[in-house]
């Protein structure tokens, strides 16, 4: 889970939101609840203040009746009255305090009625010292003789209370379940909001400047995600568009360049053939005529590169062994390796039939066969080595030379770059190398990718898919070899 992810913050966000209107909501709930049951509370106790009104009156020893037959629940009901209830005159003087129940006597006694007793009429409260709340209705009932009385009917609060409290205890028992699932039901809510955006950037991660001719599609036409795949799309449409107009504009350069090259060139080597050239004037003749070869070459991987992107090489594959092509030119640069006592090291290549263009695969080789003889030193071992796995064959290429720092691994297959342009020069690189080799390699549907360190020297390794035919019997050669990839490769990858 990602903190700083729209999904995390979109979740939090409806979290909170449900939070609020729960806590709102759960106010605003317990508030009606509580005057509800207040109501009901205060209106029961008017109907039985209103029942002992209707049904007793005060005498001078006690209570009547007003009817001559009391019916058995009448009864009950004022015997269930009768602990809670208190006369008084009009000034608020108790009558008969002998007859009252225990809790109106003991509250008499330690004067918790006093704001009850002076009242003629309406609701009042009252609180006990033990901490016992009760509510009081009071009413004014007539003698015999016409002499009136006040009735102070109460009951006690501690049902109503314990409801309340009940009821809030719930809901606060309640509230961490809600927010609960409402960050649950949120986080999967945002995770179906944000698909769209998922989607268009999957599809985003697969536009190279190979592909710049992909185009996202919104299935499901939201207009938020409409409008970022319309702008996405015309984005892409104009890098498309400023790619090919780079890719003609070095494919014309290059072009162009060809000929006043080739002039100069013939030029210098017309002038090299004079017999009366002073030795300086040679000199300087010959080392023009070196970079004159050098810009040629410059020039066609430049040509061979932007035609390469535009589409315009073709490739012309067929069924090869790629264990004989490697072999081949493992001979061919041992001429050129020995020049420095360089040792080209082959181990037992398994046989391999893939799908390829030969020449350009053999150009592809012989680079990065030229590259680790250029930079390994002198008198070192170049490592070849070739395994198969999963229908794949590897090709790795080792040299014990001055690697590569790792500031510099991620652009080496750029064009043009070079980690040490002095050093690059003495060896007669122009940058083009191993961005051809790249695209060789993936115009084979395979890859390629460097292993290095700093004085560890380098690992080249190239991967590209067998024949059909040939998947299975290469696997079951690899399972039988005893051949051991650098070791190099398991300590640092690109």
């Amino acid at each position: 889970m990602n903190v700083r992810s729209l999904r995390f913050k979109l979740a939090v966000t409806n979290g909170l939101f449900f939070s609020v209107y729960f806590l709102l909501f759960g106010f605003g709930r317990y508030q009606t609840f509580s005057y509800r049951v207040d109501r009901a509370f205060t209106q029961s106790l008017e109907r039985e203040a209103q029942f002992f009104v209707d049904r007793v009156r005060p005498t001078e020893d006690g209570f009547e009746w007003i009817q001559p037959y009391v019916p058995p629940a009448d009864a009950m009901a004022l015997d269930s009255i009768r602990p809670f209830f208190v006369l008084t005159d009009l000034e608020g003087n108790v009558l008969r305090k002998e007859f009252y129940g225990y809790y109106i006597r003991a509250m008499l006694l330690q004067r918790d009625l006093d704001n009850v007793l002076h009242h003629q009429a309406g609701i009042n409260d009252a609180t006990a010292s033990n901490g016992r709340q009760f509510r009081f209705i009071n009413k004014i009932m007539s003698s015999e003789s016409g002499r009136q009385v006040v009735l102070h009917l109460g009951r006690s609060l501690d049902q109503l209370n314990a409801v309340k409290q009940e009821y809030m205890l719930i809901y606060l028992y309640s509230v961490p379940l809600v927010l609960g699932i409402a960050a649950v039901v949120g986080w999967f809510f945002a995770a179906y909001a944000l698909k769209p955006f998922e989607e268009v950037a999957k599809t985003a991660e697969l536009i190279t400047s190979e592909k710049l001719d992909t185009k996202i599609v919104n299935v499901r036409k939201e207009q938020e995600v409409q409008r970022l795949v319309e702008s996405f799309n015309a984005m892409v449409a104009r890098l498309r568009q400023s790619f090919a107009q780079m890719r003609r504009f070095n494919a014309n350069v290059a072009h162009e360049l060809r000929t006043p090259l080739a002039i100069l060139q013939g030029e210098n080597e017309i002038a090299l053939r004079s017999e009366s050239l002073p030795d300086e004037i040679r000199a300087l003749l010959i080392s023009n005529l070196e970079e004159l070869e050098r810009l040629n070459r410059i020039v066609h991987d430049i040509l061979t590169l932007a035609e390469a992107e535009a589409g315009t090489q073709l490739l012309h594959k067929q069924q090869i062994k790629f264990k004989d092509l490697i072999s081949d030119l493992a001979g061919q640069m041992e001429v050129l390796a020995a020049e420095r006592n360089i040792r080209i090291e082959v181990q037992e290549l398994p046989d391999s039939m893939i799908d390829a263009d030969p020449l350009w695969l053999r150009r592809a080789v012989l680079n990065l066969l030229d590259n680790a003889i250029k930079y390994s030193r002198d008198g070192g071992t170049i490592r070849i080595v070739m395994t198969h796995e999963r229908g794949v064959v590897r090709l790795i290429i080792h040299d014990d030379g001055i690697g590569i720092a790792a500031k510099d691994l991620p652009f080496i297959f750029d064009w043009l770059f070079r980690a040490d342009p002095a050093r690059s020069r003495n060896t007669g690189g122009t940058g083009l190398g191993l961005s051809l080799v790249k695209w060789v390699i993936e115009a084979h549907n395979g890859t390629v990718r460097a292993f290095s360190a700093p004085d560890q020297g380098a690992d080249f390794q190239v991967e590209l898919p067998l024949m059909p035919q040939e998947s299975q019997s290469a696997l079951r050669d690899s399972a039988g070899g005893k051949i051991k990839a650098s070791p190099f490769i398991q300590r640092q990858t690109l």
